[in-house]
């Protein structure tokens, strides 16, 4: 096993686990201080949440390939 894909691996859920805390249609408070986020209702963090959630399905990809080829 790669340490390169377990770290992967690792960010990746801890990625997924953010967006399905975002979709469900909470603020992150470390985020809700940003311009670009400060008056975002519920469904607007569903969005937020929806789009982590892909990016995270990404890093899953990454660490997949990491692991099929030892990286």
């Amino acid at each position: 096993m790669s340490n390169f894909g377990i770290l992967m691996l690792i960010f990746g859920i801890c990625l997924l686990l953010v967006g399905l805390y975002m979709n469900g249609g909470h603020a992150l408070g470390i985020m809700t201080n940003r311009p670009a986020f400060k008056n975002l209702d519920e469904d607007g963090w569903k969005n937020v949440g929806k789009w982590t959630i892909i990016s995270s399905i990404f890093i899953f990809i990454i660490s997949f390939i990491a692991f099929v080829f030892k990286l």
